[in-house]
């Protein structure tokens, strides 16, 4: 499944050993186990980001949900997610990439 849809909840990745990672290194150590991260976090991971490129690393992808997704609406998400992942997202190169649900019209 996960070659599929590389995404995986952080608390069971690595039996949770990931979890209170900063954001630079989860964000690398996303990309050298090829998975995406998806989180509601708009006002760093993106900033963070930017700053693991600069510095000449890579990020595995950022897959953030937009504010009109309610944190506690995981049925919404996991549509968006999977629908936008199986009707293009699973095709792309995620390194590097940032991408926020619900996609722009």
């Amino acid at each position: 499944m996960l070659r599929d849809f590389p995404i995986a909840h952080i608390a069971r990745w690595k039996d949770g050993s990931w979890l209170g990672l900063d954001d630079a290194t989860l964000l690398i150590s996303c990309a050298e186990a090829g998975l995406v991260l998806v989180a509601f976090d708009r006002a760093t991971l993106p900033w963070h980001a930017g700053q693991v490129v600069r510095t000449g690393e890579s990020h595995g992808g950022l897959i953030l949900f937009r504010r009109i997704v309610r944190s506690t609406n995981y049925g919404e998400q996991a549509r968006l997610l999977t629908g936008f992942w199986f009707n293009e997202g699973r095709a792309w190169d995620w390194m590097n990439r940032i991408v926020y649900l619900p996609k722009s019209p």
